[in-house]
């Protein structure tokens, strides 16, 4: 009977201690998969204005720029500021600021000024969206972050 009553122990034990391990294990890996704790950024005016619903009536959820969710090591490094470099940049704000701020279509151009400082022009189609004093002022820091090697004189934002 002992013997019946250790193993049924151990069994218990065994058990106990495996069940332990997959919920520490199941923690770890969320810990090690985020790094840190993530925050959402959900931007979302009054629902029924022109802001938050798109052009077939549905709520819009725009993510928005956050600039404590930018990364920490410089991506930009060791490049020529040149009208190829600030032109790639643009490329690169549209895309982003559609993913940021969609249903809204973007168009991002830069000019080169005699100072050799750059005027950055943001387009959107004001019939897809329009934006909150907020909403623009998260545009004009993105804006400032993506261009931080550029020296900037002007950034305008505006509809067509």
């Amino acid at each position: 009977m002992s013997f019946v009553l250790r193993i049924c122990s151990c069994v218990v034990f065994l058990c106990t201690w495996v069940a332990f391990l997959c919920a520490c294990e199941g923690n770890a890996s969320k810990i090690s998969n985020t790094g840190v704790e993530e925050s959402t950024y959900v931007l979302q005016s009054g629902i029924g204005t022109d802001a938050a619903t798109s052009l077939e009536g549905q709520p819009v959820m725009r993510k928005g720029y956050n600039p404590q969710m930018d990364f920490a090591y410089d991506e930009h490094d060791d490049v020529d500021i040149d009208e190829n470099y600030v032109g790639s940049l643009c490329g690169e704000a549209t895309k982003e600021l559609e993913t940021m701020f969609g249903p809204a279509e973007f168009y991002v151009t830069a000019e080169s000024n005699e100072d050799d400082s750059y005027t950055i022009d943001v387009y959107y189609n004001e019939k897809a969206a329009s934006f909150s004093d907020d909403e623009v002022e998260q545009i004009r820091m993105y804006i400032n972050q993506e261009y931080k090697e550029v020296r900037l004189s002007e950034i305008n934002i505006q509809g067509w």
